[in-house]
């Protein structure tokens, strides 16, 4: 019976403050879809958030000349309540684009 009354208030009182939340971020490239082939699109931006390329396209309005491809993601500890700020890209910068050749 103590121990049952032991374990009970363990679970109950210390296991919830031993847990830690976390989240994923994604960089992804917002681009319009060029409709000449042979030019390649030039006007993108680039945006982090906590939802994937398939979910942000439902969740953002994102106009059909554009596309939604994913660069790069990392793993933040902690909350995302009250309006928060993402966590840094641990690997550094945002990695540069490259430049195709003419």
């Amino acid at each position: 019976m103590k121990y049952r009354v032991f374990l009970s208030a363990f679970f109950l009182f210390l296991s919830p403050s031993l847990s830690q939340a976390e989240y994923r971020v994604f960089l992804l490239k917002i681009s319009k879809v060029s409709t000449d082939p042979t030019k390649p699109a030039t006007d993108f931006r680039l945006v982090e958030s906590t939802l994937d390329p398939e979910q942000y396209r439902y969740y953002y309005t994102v106009a059909p000349d554009e596309q939604v491809t994913y660069i790069d993601t990392w793993r933040c500890y902690g909350r995302t309540g009250d309006f928060q700020a993402l966590c840094p890209n641990p690997k550094g910068q945002i990695p540069a684009e490259e430049n195709p050749a003419p």
